[in-house]
C-alpha cells in the first residue's frame, strides 16, 4: 500500500509516522514545499512549541460545525499529545493550562518528527509545490507517481513566508470540497481611528467584540496598541470573529464595576485632587489613554480633579469601561499565525478524516474549517487530525 502526503508541517509529518505505525509495510511518502520538513513548528510559542493545551475543548475552536468537530477531538486530549510526543523523547512541561516541550525548543520538536519518520522509513520529497494531482478512481497520481491513498495536509494561507500558500485550497476544490473563504486569524485589527497617539501602549483591559449590539465574546489581558491599530492576545483571540460592522469595546478597569473604581476615583481625589486626570490616572493607565478617554466624554484633559463634579467623574469612568473601536480590517496573511475558513467538514468524516466524497482522499490540519485560539489548540488539531488520517488511511 502506497500513501502520500502533501505538506510536511505538523499535521503532515503526524499523519505520515501514525501511518507508518499502523502499517510498517506501507510505503508512506511527504511531499513538501519548503527545503525542510517542519519549517512553521520553529515559530510557534515564540519559539517554544507550545504543543497543546490542558483545558482544550470544542470552545477554543472557530469552525461552521462544532459537532462534527467534538466527535474529531473525542478520545484525543491533551494526554494523547502528551503520551505522543513522550514516545518521541519529548517531555512537555506547563506553564498554567499551556503545554511546552521541556526543553522550550521548537527545533527538538522538529527534529524529533523528522528522526522518527526517518526510523519509519517514511520518505520525504522537499523543495517540491504540488499544484496540481490526479485521480482516476483507482489511485491518486502525485509528480508522476501513482497512490493508493493521498492526505492533503498542506496549511491554510497563513504566514505565508514558511510555506503556506493557501495551494491546498485549490487541491481540495479540484476533488469536489467545498472550502469556506479564508480569512487571516490570531492576527491583529485594524481600527478606524488608526490609533497613531497610543501606539506602543500597552493596558489590561477586558476586550469584547461586538455586532449589531451582541456581545459575541470577551477576553481578559494585555491589550496593546500598534499603528493602525489593535493587538495583545485578547484582540487575536478575538480576531477570528471579524466581519463588517465589528466593534471592540475596551474596559481599561477590568477588575472593578462601576460603582467600585468610581468610588476608588472619588478617595482618590481627597488625597490628589489638585491634579489633572492624565496625572491622577497614572496609577491605573498611561496618560495618553486617560487624554484619549476625556475626548470621549467631553473633558478637558488639563481640569483638575478637584474641579470636576461627580457626573463628570462619572462620565470619565463610563467612559473608560467603554472604550469603542470600530474595526475596519486585519493585518495581512503575512502576519496572521492561523486561517479561519476551510474544507467544509460535513464532507469529512470527523473519526477517519476520509472525504466523504472521494474514497481514500483524506485532510489533517489547517486546511480543514477549524481555527484554534492562542495557547497551544492549532498543533493540538494538528496532532489530533494527522493521528486520525495516518491511521485510518492504512487500514482502509
Amino acid at each position: 500500500m502506497k500513501a502520500a502526503i502533501i505538506g510536511g508541517g505538523a499535521a503532515g509529518l503526524t499523519a505520515a509516522i501514525f501511518a507508518a505505525r499502523t502499517d510498517s509495510d506501507a510505503e508512506i511518502t511527504v511531499f513538501e514545499g519548503n527545503g525542510r520538513v517542519g519549517k512553521k513548528l520553529l515559530s510557534t510559542g515564540n519559539g517554544r512549541c507550545n504543543l497543546t493545551n490542558a483545558a482544550v475543548s470544542v470552545k477554543n475552536y472557530a469552525t461552521h460545525e462544532p459537532e462534527l468537530l467534538e466527535i474529531a477531538l473525542d478520545g484525543h486530549g491533551p494526554g494523547f499529545v502528551r503520551n505522543f510526543f513522550a514516545g518521541l523523547g519529548i517531555p512537555l512541561t506547563a506553564e498554567e493550562d499551556r503545554l511546552y516541550p521541556r526543553s522550550m525548543r521548537a527545533n527538538s520538536v522538529a527534529d524529533a518528527l523528522r528522526f522518527e519518520c526517518d526510523r519509519r522509513k517514511i520518505k520525504t520529497v522537499t523543495n517540491t509545490k504540488i499544484g496540481a494531482t490526479g485521480f482516476d478512481g483507482g489511485g491518486f497520481t502525485v509528480k508522476g507517481e501513482v497512490f493508493d491513498r493521498l492526505c492533503l495536509a498542506c496549511g491554510g494561507k497563513a504566514a505565508p513566508s514558511l510555506g503556506s500558500d493557501g495551494g491546498g485550497f485549490a487541491l481540495a476544490e479540484s476533488f469536489g470540497h467545498k472550502v469556506y473563504t479564508p480569512y487571516p486569524s490570531l492576527v491583529r485589527l485594524k481600527t478606524e481611528t488608526g490609533e497613531r497617539d497610543l501606539k506602543g501602549l500597552r493596558v489590561r483591559a477586558r476586550a469584547r467584540a461586538v455586532v449589531r449590539g451582541e456581545t459575541l465574546r470577551e477576553e481578559v489581558g494585555e491589550v496593546q496598541f500598534a499603528e493602525g491599530g489593535l493587538s495583545g492576545i485578547p484582540i487575536m483571540q478575538l480576531s477570528s470573529l471579524f466581519q463588517g460592522n465589528m466593534v471592540i469595546v475596551l474596559d481599561l478597569l477590568p477588575e472593578l464595576d462601576f460603582a467600585a473604581a468610581l468610588d476608588g476615583l472619588l478617595t482618590l481625589a481627597d488625597t490628589v485632587g489638585d491634579l489633572p486626570l492624565p496625572e491622577f490616572m497614572g496609577g491605573y493607565f498611561h496618560k495618553a489613554l486617560t487624554r484619549r478617554v476625556c475626548r470621549r466624554c467631553g473633558l478637558s484633559a488639563d481640569l483638575p480633579v478637584n474641579g470636576m463634579t461627580v457626573n463628570d467623574m462619572k462620565s470619565f469612568v463610563r467612559a473608560a469601561k467603554s472604550m469603542e473601536f470600530r474595526i475596519v480590517g486585519t493585518d495581512s496573511w503575512s502576519h496572521a499565525q492561523t486561517t479561519r475558513g476551510g474544507v467544509d467538514l460535513r464532507e469529512i468524516d470527523p473519526r477517519t478524516m476520509e472525504s466523504r466524497l472521494v474514497p481514500g482522499l483524506y485532510f489533517a490540519g489547517e486546511i480543514l474549517d477549524v481555527c484554534g485560539d492562542c495557547g497551544g489548540f492549532n498543533l493540538h488539531w494538528a496532532w489530533v487530525s494527522g493521528a486520525r488520517a495516518g491511521e485510518s488511511m492504512v487500514k482502509r
